[in-house]
């Protein structure tokens, strides 16, 4: 088999190689100093980057979230996701719950009345932690 080439039998030319390197540039920068991160580390900055894509209106939303439940609800809650005219609101303990339930009427209002355009025809309260 003459078209195959074992690999341990053939030889380099570095003088060519040397030649290439100056005509294609393919000198390597010196790698840049970087500080040695534990893989824990660094896969904390990958997760949190995966998190779900948060359209405008989510934005708007969680920006205007402290007015509509007062600061303290606002501490323990987020706006998370809007589907199908249901926005999904995280809750960070079970002890806000009920307290988010019984103001669900009032704050879909509210929701209703300043963001018309979102059709926000429903809320559901999600327990997660930040």
């Amino acid at each position: 088999m003459r078209g195959m080439e074992d690999p341990r039998q053939s030889k380099r030319n570095y003088a060519r190689w040397e030649l290439d390197q100056v005509r294609y540039k393919l000198g390597k920068p010196a790698a840049p100093k970087r500080d040695v991160r534990s893989i824990g580390d660094i896969l904390k900055d990958v997760v949190a980057g995966l998190e779900e894509p948060v359209g405008d209106h989510l934005l708007v939303l969680r920006e205007a979230w402290p007015k509509l439940v007062g600061q303290q609800i606002a501490q323990h809650s987020h706006p998370g996701a809007l589907s199908g005219g249901m926005l999904h609101v995280y809750v960070d303990h079970p002890g806000w719950l009920p307290e988010l339930e019984r103001m669900k009427r009032i704050l879909l209002q509210k929701l209703q009345a300043q963001y018309p355009d979102l059709r926000i025809r429903q809320l559901y309260f999600v327990l997660t932690h930040r």
